[in-house]
């Protein structure tokens, strides 16, 4: 073969080679990246009196994509790499040795949940209320707290209360049980309700990710956790390797509201099996309990209690019944009178 023929069977074999390695290239570049959900409501108005736009902007925009980039950094070219934000949760949560991962995506989680469930009250109004009472959320509310306003003190006591950051939420059972549960750091309520139903769905698509249905088995311990080994770690965040005891011996961990089954039936409610009350809890609303966001909003170091006030005006009611329907329709326990 001539030189020329030799110079161009050369040329040929190495535009292959980086053809191929270019392929490869675009591959490696089109992983799942997460991806930031954009707000139903414009960031430039702000939440009302709650939090103003450049305070708003670095929760939704700053503190939210921070989050999302560390995580896509930290399972680059690991088996999360393409797993959504709630399969990174479930599964990392599992695994002592995912510790970053776990954080960043459920801190994302929660701050994505906190930003649903809120929006700007309308113009000719206060708050979204109007359209809350007679709901049966409403209703369920004052059947455990007695009203409104009770349940507000009640939540916001349990934000004032929390020493350290996190996140307050309100939450339901399928038998309409409703409960204040706070979690800390970057704790989430997934975990603990780590079965399927339409509200973990839900999970999903708050942070606008493909719908991926797990399957009970698939939410189980790994097998070699199932033939008598040590469990996995009650948090990833703790280290424990048991279910810690609550601080009062004689009260449930879980902060639930409890029926009493005597009362129940006299005041017309349906008989309960104590044990299936508050077994998995799903989330109807919850608030940032975050020194970055009341301080940034103006509302000083020692701001909380007036961050709180400020909160129930933003609150989407409608939001909180339409979940609170999904994971505990009427036919599941009995529906209050209207007020």
């Amino acid at each position: 073969m001539s030189a020329f023929g030799l110079r161009l069977s050369a040329s040929a074999s190495r535009a292959t080679r980086l053809a191929s390695a270019s392929a490869r290239a675009c591959r490696v570049q089109s992983r799942a990246l997460h991806k930031r959900k954009e707000l139903s409501y414009p960031i430039e108005g702000g939440l009302g009196t709650f939090l103003p736009p450049h305070t708003l902007k670095m929760i939704a925009e700053d503190y939210q994509q921070g989050l999302l980039d560390r995580l896509n950094d930290q399972v680059r070219g690991t088996a999360l790499e393409n797993k959504s934000i709630v399969q990174t949760v479930v599964e990392a949560a599992r695994d002592p040795n995912k510790i970053l991962e776990f954080n960043y995506a459920s801190e994302a989680l929660n701050n994505s949940f906190f930003l649903e469930c809120v929006k700007p009250p309308p113009a000719d109004a206060t708050s979204h209320e109007h359209s809350f009472i007679g709901s049966y959320v409403h209703r369920r509310i004052s059947h455990h707290w007695g009203s409104l306003a009770h349940f507000q003190s009640s939540f916001s006591a349990a934000v004032l209360g929390m020493f350290s950051s996190g996140w307050v939420w309100l939450v339901a059972d399928k038998n309409g049980t409703l409960g204040i549960v706070p979690t800390f750091g970057t704790g989430t309520l997934l975990i603990r309700s780590g079965k399927p139903s339409e509200t973990f769905l839900e999970w999903q698509r708050l942070v606008g990710e493909a719908i991926v249905p797990y399957s009970e088995r698939e939410l189980l311990p790994p097998s070699s956790q199932l033939s008598g080994s040590p469990p996995p770690p009650t948090s990833p965040t703790s280290g424990l390797s048991h279910t810690a005891p609550p601080l009062n011996p004689h009260q449930p961990v879980r902060s639930m509201f409890r029926y009493n089954a005597r009362a129940s039936n006299l005041d017309g409610e349906k008989s309960l099996d104590p044990e299936s009350v508050g077994g998995v809890l799903y989330p109807l609303l919850c608030v940032s309990v975050h020194e970055h966001a009341w301080v940034s909003a103006g509302y000083g170091v020692w701001g909380k209690e007036e961050y709180m006030k400020r909160f129930w005006t933003v609150v989407d009611w409608q939001k909180v019944n339409t979940l609170f329907m999904k994971v505990a329709p009427p036919q599941n326990y009995s529906v209050p009178p209207q007020a």
